[in-house]
């Protein structure tokens, strides 16, 4: 018998402001209770399960390119978060000298993939062979394949230029630009820590011009956040990553995107377009990396939907060397919106599972008269697979929580 730990969107920080993760007691419990079942259980860890992108460490740095980002964060981003959740790592440490430990990479801890001294400085910690950190887990033998997801994000995943040239992803410089520039703002009006923090977990993400309009009701602003939030991105628009992004994103459309970003009125029109889209992929209940599962798992009879190199580009050189005809089950995370679904294929079932977060969540909802409401709520979220003479049962797990006002 053997048994998996699936994990991801820890996002365990260094106890800066973007730095949520207080779950240290529940996920050293959980992987102590594993133990019980397997003393050799495996753990894979499908991204962000550090917090660097917006730790106290890139923060410093400031507003550089995504070349000089990469070179620059030191191995400070990394000890710090180890030294703020001591009791998580040394337990992982001493699980490492028996058990294996696959750390994936998403979007938000990235820099570990490509930053040598950062890397060394984790694997040190950790101290075993059994410790890798890659761009992706592949397990042929039970047919189980897991990416972080940010891979098939439009605004987090890599674009190939015309000419082979790596084009970095907008999301990584979007969140640093906030970093620096809107999140100072909302802390100098003097709103309460923990409603500050809330503003980087508002899910879907658009909903969070809703939930400033919500604020400045509720606390009575006498700033107008929806319109410094507005400014703060028109000002992305204008920079030179912006401008590369969307060149190779959007060549055709180039033109026309030079209009509508950059003029407020048609800015706040695409954001109500996005927010009826987000409405109707809610209703239809589809979401786009659902949407990659099933075309991974019915790529062995659709050979063009198998993954190819746009789907690993930044992260990998070489693509995953898959058996589509024995792949059973998909694993993401990303999106932070857990889920267990069964895909239908020609060989039959198959399986895709999205790990979710242990961050909070945000989320809005109407009241009985129609008025906005946001609520918090904390879901620790985890998959196991477990495997036993040739047959595998995939379990996922789902602890909410609501602090009663």
């Amino acid at each position: 018998m053997s048994l998996k730990l699936f994990l991801s969107d820890l996002h365990i920080g260094d106890g800066a402001a973007n730095d949520d993760f207080v779950y240290d007691l529940e996920l050293v419990r959980l992987l102590n209770q594993l133990k019980d079942v397997d003393e050799k259980y495996e753990i894979v860890i499908i991204g962000d399960g550090l917090e660097i992108l917006e730790g106290e460490s890139v923060r410093k740095i400031g507003l550089v390119n995504f070349d000089q980002i990469c070179k620059s964060v030191d191995k400070d981003a990394v000890e710090s978060i180890i030294n703020r959740h001591k009791s998580v790592f040394e337990f992982l440490r001493s699980l490492a000298r028996t058990n294996k430990i696959h750390y994936i990479v998403g979007n938000h801890d990235y820099y570990l993939l490509v930053n040598d001294e950062l890397r060394k400085a984790f694997t040190d910690f950790m101290n075993s062979d059994n410790f890798e950190i890659i761009p992706h887990f592949y397990d042929e033998e039970n047919g189980i394949f897991a990416q972080h997801g940010s891979q098939h994000d439009l605004m987090y995943s890599f674009t190939i230029g015309k000419n082979g040239d790596l084009i970095p992803p907008l999301g990584d410089y979007v969140t640093r630009y906030t970093m620096s520039s809107f999140e100072p703002m909302l802390k100098s009006v003097h709103l309460p820590t923990e409603i500050v923090r809330d503003y980087d977990n508002v899910r879907p993400t658009m909903d969070a011009v809703d939930w400033l309009e919500y604020i400045n009701s509720v606390y009575k602003i006498p700033v107008d956040l929806v319109g410094e939030w507005v400014k703060s991105f028109l000002k992305i628009f204008n920079t030179q990553e912006f401008d590369r992004w969307i060149k190779s994103r959007f060549p055709r459309a180039y033109g026309f995107g030079e209009f509508f970003f950059r003029n407020s009125i048609f800015f706040q029109m695409g954001r109500k377009i996005t927010r009826w889209g987000d409405e109707i992929q809610r209703f239809r209940g589809t979401n786009y990396l659902k949407s990659k599962a099933e075309k991974i798992l019915n790529s062995y009879n659709m050979p063009q939907w198998r993954i190819g190199e746009k789907d690993v580009a930044g992260y990998s050189k070489a693509l995953p060397q898959i058996d589509y005809s024995k792949l059973k089950v998909v694993l993401f995370g990303h999106n932070h919106l857990p889920g267990f679904y069964v895909i239908p294929t020609p060989q039959g079932a198959r399986y895709y599972v999205n790990t979710g977060t242990w961050r909070p969540l945000v989320e809005k909802s109407r009241g009985k008269w129609g008025q906005l409401i946001f609520h918090k709520k904390i879901e620790l979220n985890y998959a196991v697979i477990e495997t036993n003479k040739g047959e595998s049962v995939v379990e996922t797990h789902l602890v909410s929580r609501v602090v009663l006002n």
